[in-house]
């Protein structure tokens, strides 16, 4: 079971889910490139979404846990992507990608790729470049603590400080004039390309394996949309699941979400 987390996030947003899973699965968790305590990209190097699935690629390849359709390795057991937000984007189209490598995607706040309309483009390009312009010429925002980031992110993401707090406590380093986050300043701004409609479906289409998407009842309104509904028609085997919360609903929903995986990867276990 590997974890893939969201955007300017770390490995330690699934921290309350972990010990409540039972012992025999295997686990992977990761910071992704410039999050957490992995290391930014150089220069002027950003952040693009297929990165990400490269990046999870290159990680499947050195772990016995998993083998691509290529490989020669012996398959330990089914692989199943667990993904929250931006995690979850990074699944579908990885399991969409090699189907015969993943047994199963559990989306927590997502449902496949974000896609946008092709006549934006241009629109959203421009704006990217700018925005990467101008945070060049950014300074990086300073806390006088550790509890002033956290209240700020809690505010922010409209979750508890407390469930938090490990995450932050990864996300923030200390200064010679305070304490910072630790993720890429690059990472911040619009990206400079996301998928047409039609490359959006197509993705969706090509996952074959079960997927269990959670929803907050407070999250992200375009998960609750008519286009959210039309696109959950293109899964092949989709169980979706809301629950209370907002876009961090695992952690303030931890025992249901648990259980939900559990009985989810109990299905797959059966199947296989």
């Amino acid at each position: 079971m590997v974890f893939l987390h969201g955007w300017q996030d770390n490995l330690a947003s699934f921290h309350s889910l972990i010990p409540m899973l039972p012992q025999d699965y295997g686990l992977l968790m990761f910071d992704w490139p410039g999050h957490g305590l992995s290391e930014h990209k150089a220069g002027d190097y950003h952040y693009p979404f297929f990165d990400y699935l490269d990046s999870l690629h290159q990680i499947l390849h050195q772990t016995p846990c998993s083998q691509s359709e290529n490989s020669q390795s012996e398959k330990t057991g089914p692989v199943i992507l667990v993904g929250h937000s931006l995690g979850g984007l990074v699944a579908s189209c990885y399991a969409a990608s090699f189907p015969a490598s993943i047994a199963g995607i559990i989306s927590i706040e997502a449902l496949g790729p974000i896609v946008e309309p092709e006549h934006k483009i241009t629109e959203r390009m421009a704006k990217s470049l700018n925005q990467r312009l101008n945070s060049v010429q950014k300074t990086p925002r300073l806390f006088d603590s550790a509890m002033k980031a956290l209240q700020l992110r809690a505010s922010i993401n409209k979750v508890a400080g407390q469930l938090l707090m490990p995450l932050v406590a990864r996300g923030i380093e200390t200064c010679s004039h305070g304490v910072r986050w630790r993720h890429d300043p690059k990472l911040g701004g619009e990206p400079l390309y996301r998928m047409a409609p039609g490359h959006g479906e197509s993705i969706i289409r090509a996952i074959e394996c079960p997927v269990l998407a959670i929803r907050a009842t407070d999250g992200y309104p375009a998960l609750r949309s008519a286009d959210a509904a039309q696109r959950a028609t293109w899964f092949k085997q989709l169980t979706l699941i809301e629950i209370p919360g907002t876009h961090h609903c695992h952690l303030q929903q931890p025992q249901q979400t648990v259980s939900l995986i559990t009985d989810f990867v109990t299905k797959i276990q059966t199947r296989t």
